[in-house]
């Protein structure tokens, strides 16, 4: 089998948020026409995303974590390759200790060269370009966003030909991959369904190689597969779990409770053919009664305020009693969502993250809007925002937010 090919420089930024990767294509277009509706394939330069997960980024990874399925595992010919092959167990010496994994880099490879391909989940958690690149299609999309890594160097496929419950951005970080996109046949379907999707389409809508620095774009429950080039190949998957009606039922069902009727048991004696009927219309009232037209954009506020960050530590300083560096730092906000400023009954300002409420002066409404933009921020930039804040308070204000876990420090 042929080498892998040198591959030149790669951009000194990797691409990091929506627009990036689909560039040239205008980001507010392909959401307004594309995104959800159909599938899309994206030339790219070849050195487009080789820094988002660079081989020599992928060894360190497999070298120096304790992986084991299903966050890393080895399929062939769409069938896992069994554990035992190329992961064992050390005893923990520790009282009650878990067997620690190892991984067998000889059996590893073994199993690569006879044409398994390496799947790792979560790599946005691994790597920081890949994790800056989630957390800012989080913004976008408003869910969490989960990255996972591919490499194959033979021509068996990983897996079969299947549909995934999300949408999917596929990066070719490197080599060649054959891809076949299919339609639906089942509109949306879903992980938890009441009908699956069992039969693949006959027809084949695209076919074609994604090479370094493409991109494809397959929406949820269009049926697809992807087949090696007996070749080194190298992709990430962006899988994006959009909110569905689904969810939105399940919350406002959880919200009703707030309502006498609805916590009142099912009729179940006396004249249940009245009782009952009486009682299902007591709970359609009240449904409508709070089914408003803005129940979505409440729906939305309150998943946005109940994500959670991801984790951030910035040691040695956040725990110092300082917390902040001694000399120059830069922050930015923990969270990856839109934070709303709301102005409370004290006159002040009100945020609600992270599951919890949090109130400030209405003094702190300039930094707060700059802060919790997401942009990376030091303290001549929120001088800036507001010069009638002297530096020292500023630099207190940034430190109590750090250690609330509201900033972390970049």
């Amino acid at each position: 089998m042929s080498q892998p090919a040198q591959s030149r420089p790669g951009p000194e930024i990797p691409p990091h948020n929506l627009g990036s990767i689909l560039n040239p294509i205008d980001a507010d277009e392909f959401l307004a026409s594309q995104y959800g509706k159909t599938f899309r394939h994206i030339a790219g330069t070849p050195d487009k995303f080789s820094q988002l997960l660079p081989w020599p980024v992928l060894d360190r990874i497999l070298e120096e974590h304790r992986l084991e399925p299903p966050r890393l595992r080895l399929t062939r010919e769409g069938q896992p390759v069994s554990v035992e092959t190329y992961l064992s167990h050390q005893q923990n010496k520790r009282k009650n200790g878990k067997p620690i994994p190892r991984l067998n880099t000889t059996a590893l490879t073994r199993e690569l060269r006879n044409g398994a391909t390496i799947v790792l989940d979560a790599v946005d958690e691994l790597h920081r370009p890949i994790r800056r690149l989630a957390e800012s299609l989080e913004r976008v999309f408003r869910v969490k966003v989960q990255v996972n890594a591919y490499a194959g160097w033979r021509t068996s496929h990983g897996f079969d030909l299947h549909w995934d419950d999300h949408d999917v951005f596929v990066l070719q970080v490197a080599g060649r991959k054959q891809w076949k996109v299919y339609g639906m046949t089942r509109k949306y379907p879903m992980a938890r369904d009441v009908e699956p999707a069992v039969d693949p389409p006959s027809e084949v809508l695209w076919e074609g190689l994604l090479r370094s620095g493409d991109l494809l774009y397959i929406p949820r429950g269009w049926w697809h597969v992807a087949t090696p080039l007996d070749e080194p190949t190298l992709h990430l998957t962006v899988g994006v779990h959009n909110l569905t009606g689904a969810d939105l039922m399940a919350w406002f069902a959880d919200r009703m409770r707030a309502v006498e009727h609805v916590r009142r048991d099912i009729p179940l004696f006396d004249d249940i053919s009245v009782t009952q009927r009486s009682f299902a219309e007591e709970l359609r009232k009240a449904f409508l009664q709070e089914w408003r037209p803005e129940v979505i954009d409440e729906f939305l506020a309150e998943m946005d305020a109940k994500s959670r960050p991801r984790p951030s530590l910035g040691l040695p300083w956040t725990a110092a009693e300082n917390v902040l560096p001694t000399e120059a730092w830069r922050v930015k906000w923990a969270g990856n969502r839109d934070v709303p400023l709301q102005s409370n009954a004290q006159g002040g300002v009100t945020i609600h993250v992270f599951g919890r409420r949090w109130r400030f002066a209405e003094a702190a409404r300039p930094l707060l809007a700059v802060l919790t933009s997401g942009r990376e921020c030091s303290l001549e930039d929120l001088q800036r925002t507001n010069s009638a804040i002297d530096a020292v308070t500023i630099h207190t204000f940034v430190k109590e937010l750090v250690a609330e876990g509201l900033l972390v420090l970049v």
